[in-house]
């Protein structure tokens, strides 16, 4: 048992000392379009029951925090982000069978502010000395609150919804000056969440942007 601690140590050792460990500390922020999607299904309106989906574009602004864990070309970890969007929604048209009250909070929000936390894996497809091309994927899950456009009243999102998850996607092109690594490109975040009082509701937000940033190599 010995033997295999210290073949594993020495493992480890080598690996660090060429370079291929890694811990890495980043901070980054970005803009991008969004389009809110709300599905609102069964919905009973004078012709009768019928599935309504409503599309608002807006635009979002973020910044991302995070913590990696590098072995050889990859590296996974943890990635906090902040989001705020003003989307240009507004309330029009009968949604009959729906609660007003919860209404302008579905489609006439005048912002929302997000937190999500994720798991992110990385793999640098091209890692050479100053350069790096690098895509990842993000797995989580978010809470925060929006202010009602009538009304002016934050409403936590924890209160009216639930199964709130989020997926995203990036490509980082890296330019690395020793210990420090300068990160550009565009990226992909999707929000999902459904409505505790009626399970005929949904929304999907899709995000679209590009990031700048700072990360460095700790170890």
């Amino acid at each position: 048992m010995k033997r295999y601690s210290a073949l594993a140590i020495a493992t480890l050792l080598c690996i660090a000392t060429y370079g291929q460990l890694g811990l890495y500390l980043g901070l980054r922020g970005g803009a991008g379009g969004l389009l809110t999607s709300d599905q609102l299904n069964n919905i009973t309106t004078l012709d009768g029951g019928q599935n309504v989906t409503r599309n608002f574009p807006g635009w979002s602004t973020n910044v991302k925090g995070e913590a990696l864990f590098g072995v050889w070309r990859f590296r996974l970890g943890y990635q906090f982000m902040y989001n705020f969007s003003q989307p240009t929604t507004t309330y029009g048209g009968p949604y009959y069978g729906v609660d007003n009250s919860r209404v302008t909070t579905y489609f006439s929000s005048s912002q929302t502010q997000i937190f999500a936390h994720y798991f992110l894996l990385e793999f640098a497809l091209i890692n050479r000395k100053h350069f790096g091309l690098v895509p990842g994927i993000a797995l989580g899950s978010y809470n925060g609150f929006r202010v009602d456009n009538n009304t002016g009243k934050r409403v936590p999102l924890s209160d009216v919804t639930y199964h709130r998850f989020s997926v995203g996607a990036d490509l980082n092109a890296e330019i690395k000056f020793g210990r420090c690594t300068f990160l550009i490109g565009p990226n992909y975040y999707m929000f999902s969440l459904q409505d505790k009082a009626n399970n005929n509701w949904h929304e999907y937000q899709h995000l679209i942007g590009a990031d700048i940033g700072l990360r460095v190599k700790l170890l």
